[in-house]
């Protein structure tokens, strides 16, 4: 049987879900473990000649919203998607799809600039697979970002994330509840199942090295890049781009 974090299936209390989506997402906002990514997209874009970006499984959209904001591109618009879908504020040229959006079943096109931040790992080999070739066949373009890795020091950097991480960032997250406070601090129902699953993803996730050779198996125009941090978090960030077309 394989493994399933806790806010893939259907019956986990989608309170529960959208709490754990805010943490991570802000999270990885005030660490800024996307701020490499903009400037590989801008470069992208650039060569595409492209305004337009559909995101992925974007949960609480944290890390779409930011780099949108990086990007800093006039005319530039974003539009949000995931199975869950969240309600966020409104932000110009930014828009979140309040319809569930299943990845598997998204028609990419050529048109748009497609992105998917650490989300990858909650699929199985054959649906990632399966999501990379009908990339390449409507010849599309998709830059998927991985924060964790499986090894040793993601297991201590989450659980850093997920106890007191969660902890302290909690207050943060806007707007303001009393029974995200409740499930924190009083009763701490959120930093489990923050933990949890946190740790069934790195027990998912792959190295490059495993992706180049899960892909290399079966395609031959998937590059992957390791992109180091630079601040005190000893990790890396993944990153796969998936095209079809010569700008790569």
């Amino acid at each position: 049987m394989s493994l399933k974090e806790l806010e893939d299936f259907n019956w986990f209390p989608p309170l529960l879900r959208r709490f754990q989506m805010q943490n991570i997402g802000i999270l990885v906002s005030k660490f800024g473990l996307y701020r490499n990514i903009p400037g590989i997209i801008k470069n992208d874009l650039t060569k595409l000649k492209l305004l337009q970006i559909t995101d992925l499984c974007s949960g609480s959209g944290y890390p779409a919203i930011y780099v949108h904001h990086k990007l800093n591109i006039h005319n530039l618009s974003s539009v949000l998607s995931d199975k869950f879908p969240l309600n966020i504020p409104a932000y110009p040229d930014i828009h979140y799809n309040t319809e569930t959006v299943d990845v598997l079943d998204v028609q990419p096109d050529n048109k748009r600039y497609f992105t998917m931040y650490n989300a990858f790992h909650h699929f199985e080999k054959e649906q990632q697979l399966a999501i990379v070739s009908k990339i390449l066949q409507t010849n599309s373009n998709l830059l998927i970002v991985e924060l964790v890795q499986p090894t040793f020091i993601n297991f201590v950097l989450v659980t850093f994330a997920s106890i007191p991480g969660v902890f302290i960032l909690t207050p943060f997250i806007k707007p303001f509840e009393w029974k995200r406070l409740l499930f924190t601090y009083i009763f701490p129902v959120n930093l489990l199942t923050v933990l949890i699953d946190g740790y069934i993803s790195i027990l998912k996730s792959k190295s490059v090295n495993q992706y180049r050779k899960m892909f290399s198996n079966h395609f031959y125009d998937v590059s992957l890049i390791e992109v180091k941090q630079h601040f005190s978090f000893p990790t890396f960030v993944t990153t796969i781009k998936i095209s079809s077309s010569d700008t790569y």
